[in-house]
């Protein structure tokens, strides 16, 4: 009896798949005919002009109303709520021109075949172009996968590149502010692979606010030395010189020392070994006066240097492990690390693992056990959301 009503079971749940591929079949055509509805200009009734060139778009308001919440919040007389938009009144019978002049055509495309049938395939240099689209038109699934994708993607090779476009997207579009997570995220990611992203063509080809704005980190995790190397590489490569330093001509010196002008500034140069700085740095000539002037008072006087702006210079990186053993803010993740400390208002601080349920049990009396009587604590928890 217990063998056939499992056996009915497993018929009825058979009889349900079959049902449920049959109401799914009409979904590929009805996906095929709303890709050739978005290319259909006689009926649509929304023109975007996209660019300095002003690339003209077409689309059906209908749509982009069911997709997109800037159209669905849209109050009476607005046709959308697109940050940086303009909207144009329509001649009768013409759609109604939406002037996104910061928009990049391809994406905008591609963003729009999504809004129609769903389908996207996401590529690392148009990322982040696709996530600040997602967030000012309000596509909330996209922007997801767009994070998703940077997140499953992010690696040593990758990681400086994804770094430099999120920080383009954030500084020159309406919808930068979405990337700006992301920044932090790199940045940590970097940090945490110093040694071996800092080698990478993808760093030597940052731009330099890039640059500044990751070797302004406290958490990135290798010797000043290797800091001041690693800007000298960067330094070259964006001057087009190869020689080391002793053989370069006056105007190679000229253009690397260029490229550097206020870089150095970030390097912690009062932390560099003085044979370092005597043998690598100051052949240079990329150093200001005041900087050198600095170096000298330090040695001269360590214990009453008290120059505000030295005080920074003065303070050793740190470890971006700031909570040792983690598995749930760990990798990709450990940008979360600092956050925590930020709430504790000590940024520098560094914790123990006392307890880990996978490690020590999952009862209540496991956690008791581990963790009662140890003060402070923080308890980080993981859970999954059904979607």
């Amino acid at each position: 009896m217990l063998f056939q009503k499992m056996g009915a079971k497993g018929g009825a749940s058979g009889l349900t798949g079959l049902a449920a591929d049959k109401a799914l079949a009409g979904v590929p055509r009805l996906l095929d005919d709303l890709e050739r509805l978005s290319e259909d200009t006689d009926s649509a009734d929304i023109v975007f002009i996209l660019g300095r060139e002003e690339e003209r778009v077409f689309a059906h308001k209908v749509i982009l109303m069911a997709r997109c919440k800037s159209f669905q919040m849209a109050k009476r007389g607005e046709i959308c709520r697109i940050p940086g938009c303009s909207v144009s009144p329509a001649v009768p019978g013409t759609p109604t021109p939406i002037r996104l002049p910061q928009a990049p055509v391809e994406t905008f495309k591609q963003f729009l075949l999504y809004v129609y049938t769903g389908k996207i395939l996401l590529q690392d240099n148009g990322v982040f172009e696709m996530l600040a689209l997602a967030q000012e038109l309000g596509v909330e699934e996209l922007r997801k996968a767009c994070e998703d994708h940077v997140t499953s993607t992010l690696s040593v090779p990758t990681a400086c590149a994804f770094l430099a476009a999120a920080m383009d997207i954030q500084k020159r579009t309406p919808g930068g502010e979405a990337a700006a997570g992301f920044v932090e995220r790199c940045i940590s990611y970097i940090g945490e692979n110093a040694s071996h992203c800092v080698k990478t063509n993808s760093f030597l080809s940052l731009p330099k606010e890039a640059v500044i704005k990751l070797i302004s980190s406290d958490y990135l995790c290798i010797e000043e030395e290797d800091v001041w190397r690693a800007v000298l590489n960067w330094a070259k490569n964006q001057a087009g010189v190869t020689q080391p330093t002793a053989h370069w001509t006056e105007e190679e010196k000229v253009r690397v020392c260029q490229h550097l002008n206020h870089v150095i500034n970030y390097v912690r140069l009062l932390l560099i070994d003085s044979r370092v700085f005597a043998e690598e740095v100051e052949p240079t000539g990329a150093v200001p006066m005041e900087l050198s002037l600095e170096r000298y008072r330090h040695a001269a006087l360590p214990n009453k240097y008290q120059d505000s702006s030295g005080e920074q210079r003065l303070k050793p990186r740190m470890s971006p492990h700031l909570f040792p053993g983690t598995q749930i803010i760990g990798h990709d993740k450990s940008h979360y690390q600092r956050i925590l400390n930020a709430w504790l208002g000590h940024p520098r601080q560094s914790w123990r693992l006392i307890y880990r349920a996978s490690s020590h049990g999952y009862s209540a009396s496991a956690f008791h056990r581990h963790c009662d009587g140890v003060s402070p604590t923080f308890v980080i928890i993981l859970v999954s959301v059904p979607y």
